[in-house]
């Protein structure tokens, strides 16, 4: 009888340290998971800022460049030398935010993006129109239907070269080149890259290299950087 006892006593005993022993292991088990989900999470929230910073400062600028969206905004990106002697980055920042800030007043000119490296600038600004990057930038510059140009007073009497699928084709007449007159036109004199929201149609045979089926470059005229014509691009 008290070996039979002893053999339920000892029955317990290993039945009570075994579920101690599965506590022990569903306790780790859960510390384990608990760390694992804390890293998770640290990771996740230092990489969402990371994306909110990248946001802030934006992607870096390839080149300059000018591209006129569907809805007739207008964002011109920037790269430009910067020499640290002359002026610090904290400097230069405040100087592009001043420069907007004090043109605009009714949110026509929005500041997306300063970032300096050791030797570049870059920035992006969006204008809501056309005729607002024209005032506040003094470029000739003007978007519209061909129809709207020829009210607005710009002539057509220009060559131009027909272009399909992001290649320069035959020279044409501009009665050819405007005979649909529901068409966009983008009249610039400046020397930039530009990108229109369609494909490009007709260029005015004055100094525009095409890259492809809806981006153009006005190059300067004779090598002059400082020199530059009014280019017709309709697309």
């Amino acid at each position: 009888m008290a070996e039979q006892k002893e053999q339920v006593r000892g029955t317990r005993e290993q039945a009570l340290k075994k579920r101690q022993m599965q506590r022990k292991k569903a306790l780790r088990r859960r510390r384990r998971i608990l760390i694992a989900s804390i890293i998770a999470i640290a990771v996740a929230a230092i990489l969402l800022v990371i994306l909110l910073v990248r946001g802030l400062i934006g992607k870096k600028i390839e080149q300059t460049a000018l591209t006129l969206a569907e809805d007739g905004s207008v964002t011109f990106d920037e790269v430009m030398d910067f020499v640290s002697d002359t002026y610090s980055k904290a400097e230069m920042k405040k100087f592009v935010k001043d420069m907007v800030d004090a043109y605009d007043g009714d949110g026509t000119v929005t500041l997306n993006s300063v970032s300096v490296d050791k030797t570049k600038a870059y920035v992006s600004v969006t204008y809501d129109s056309m005729a607002t990057y024209a005032e506040f930038t003094g470029y000739n510059a003007y978007a519209g239907t061909i129809a709207d140009a020829k009210e607005d007073g710009y002539s057509f009497d220009l060559t131009f070269e027909e272009v399909a699928d992001g290649h320069i084709g035959d020279i044409v007449t501009a009665t050819d080149a405007v005979s649909d007159e529901n068409r966009n036109v983008l009249i610039l004199q400046e020397n930039v890259v530009v990108n229109v929201p369609a494909k490009v149609k007709y260029i005015t045979t004055n100094g525009i290299s095409v890259h492809d089926a809806d981006t153009v470059e006005i190059v300067p005229v004779n090598g002059n950087a400082d020199a530059a014509v009014a280019a017709y691009i309709i697309y």
